[in-house]
């Protein structure tokens, strides 16, 4: 009697297991269908709180990941800046990767500032006989053993910009190009005859020119950022205090697209175009160039002679600043006043307030070349 009992048991325990099956696949048919209808209650129809919501949350975590990123670059070492700037370089110019200007600018402008925190206040930098291999900066050592890479950088051309006023798109410089003439800027200004002739040396790949040349010719492109002129203005000056006729000599060369004759071109340019204020944006920066040009025309250095002959041969340049009342006079009369009297003017100091931080005025280049002329 005992068997069929427990049988009986047995077959009730499984009508209840099946009949539990049946009711929880049942329910997950009747969820399923109801998410199905919420999805397209979603998406089909007006936007509900679920999906601001989940693109609410969306946003929320794309910010989250570019505060995370730029967290990591304001943590990054100058070594991991260095090398990651470095592959970065190579991937693009291989074509392996896209171009992140954003982020190779970042890169690069932390390198620029571990640069320039390194070489403030040093007394040891200007000794002389320094070279580059015992130079006691071991930051500038390292860029040194990749400034062909660096260099690379200021090929990559970034996407056009879109001005504020009249919305029409304008050739973009990029803050990775400006932050590598900026690296090359404040080489410069260290003053070791290693390094200004292996820059001397350098080319850029993609037109063949020496890369002082080719940021002589951005000056004139991009004439709209003020950064690149700030940087360029010092890279041109710095060059010209060096001894090393190599490094500044090809900025002369080349007739028109020359340093001379560009900033004739352009000052030409400025006074003809009416009103002032459509002139374009690198008008001030041209003129501080000019300036430091006839001064050094002035100066009796043994180590510059060969630039001063070449900017008494060219007939554009000499009808730009020669007579009573020439062309560059004009700008400079402008820029000393106007109805309401004499512009406030400023000297800065080269090198006065840390390396790369000022523009060197043309009347201290004049008081740098009569410095380095007298052997002190």
């Amino acid at each position: 009697m005992a068997a069929p009992e427990a049988s009986a048991a047995t077959g009730a325990d499984e009508d209840a297991y099946d009949d539990a099956v049946e009711t929880r696949d049942d329910e997950a048919e009747v969820e399923a269908e109801v998410e199905e209808e919420v999805e397209e209650i979603v998406v089909d129809g007006a936007v509900g709180a679920m999906q601001r919501s989940g693109e609410l949350t969306r946003e929320l975590r794309e910010e989250a990941e570019e505060e995370d990123e730029a967290s990591l670059e304001e943590d990054i070492s100058r070594e991991e800046a260095l090398s990651t700037a470095t592959e970065m370089i190579k991937s693009v110019a291989n074509g392996d990767e896209a171009l992140d200007a954003a982020r190779l600018g970042s890169l690069l402008w932390a390198l620029s500032n571990a640069l320039l925190e390194d070489l403030t206040d040093r007394d040891d930098l200007r000794v002389p006989g320094n070279s580059l291999e015992t130079f006691p900066v071991e930051l500038v050592r390292d860029i040194m053993a990749n400034i062909e890479t660096l260099v690379i950088a200021l090929t990559f051309e970034p996407e056009d910009a879109v001005t504020q006023r009249s919305g029409q798109k304008i050739p973009a410089i990029g803050s990775h190009r400006v932050a590598a003439a900026e690296i090359l800027a404040v080489l410069l200004q260290i003053g070791c005859q290693d390094i200004d002739e292996r820059i001397a040396k350098l080319k850029l790949p993609s037109d063949g020119q020496f890369v002082l040349v080719s940021l002589v010719r951005m000056f004139f492109k991009y004439n709209w950022s003020s950064a690149l002129h700030a940087t360029v203005i010092r890279l041109i000056l710095a060059a010209l205090v060096s001894p090393h006729e190599p490094l500044w000599a090809p900025m002369f060369e080349g007739g028109e697209e020359s340093l001379q004759g560009s900033l004739a071109k352009s000052i030409k340019e400025a006074l003809a175009t009416k009103p002032i204020s459509t002139r374009l944006g690198n008008v001030g920066s041209v003129i501080i160039l000019a300036n430091a040009l006839c001064e050094l025309e002035a100066c009796d250095d043994v180590e510059r002679a060969s630039v001063r002959t070449t900017l008494q041969e060219d007939p554009a340049w000499r009808a730009t600043v020669e007579g009573e009342n020439n062309s560059l006079a004009k700008l400079n009369e402008e820029q000393a006043g106007g109805l309401c009297g004499p512009k406030p003017t400023k000297s800065p100091a080269f090198m006065d307030s840390g390396m790369g931080s000022n523009v060197i005025s043309s009347q201290e280049l004049l008081r740098m070349l009569q410095h380095i002329s007298l052997g002190q």
